[in-house]
């Protein structure tokens, strides 16, 4: 009886790690997912051939992968002020105040720069496109979350373009 219990004591561990992981993976898995549905969504709106979204789609990639990181630094700054906003004497609140505009002005120059990237690959029509779906892509995504649709399989952000042949 005694092994018994040292036996379930010292494996119980072991199903609670293994199920963290378990729950990590699901939730990699289920932004792939969504990651994908949105390479689709936006290919569909811009109207991107397969030929242009073989180039476009790695620019795009570095694009997103940018504004990542300049958000990420205003994450930091935002969290530092909220945890010690009561501390911070007034000189603390203009050099936040500072740091926050250079982001601003850092995410329009990556704007900028990846714009003219863009245009390399599309049209000018193309991009406005583009822009225009990635924010319909994030407001849909935001008002089925608010519904309640956890399941994000079940996400169909956009009704695929009936071929004009079987209309006839």
């Amino acid at each position: 009886m005694k092994i018994t219990k040292y036996l379930i004591i010292l494996i119980s561990p072991l199903f609670i790690f293994s199920q963290a992981s378990n729950e990590k993976n699901d939730k990699e898995q289920r932004f792939e997912r969504m990651e994908s549905r949105k390479i689709a969504f936006i290919s569909d709106k811009v109207e991107l051939s397969p030929d242009k979204a073989q180039v476009f789609w790695p620019i795009y990639n570095k694009y997103k992968s940018e504004i990542k990181s300049v958000r990420d630094s205003s994450k930091s700054i935002i969290r530092n002020y909220n945890n010690n906003k009561s501390f911070m004497s007034n000189d603390e609140l203009g050099k936040i105040i500072d740091a926050v505009l250079k982001i601003e002005q850092r995410y329009l120059e990556i704007k900028i720069k990846y714009v003219k990237e863009f245009h390399k690959i599309i049209s000018n029509k193309q991009i406005i496109e583009l822009h225009q779906a990635e924010e319909s892509f994030i407001r849909e995504l935001l008002r089925r979350i608010k519904k309640g649709e956890r399941k994000t399989s079940d996400f169909q952000f956009f009704k695929p373009k009936r071929n004009k042949l079987s209309e006839d």
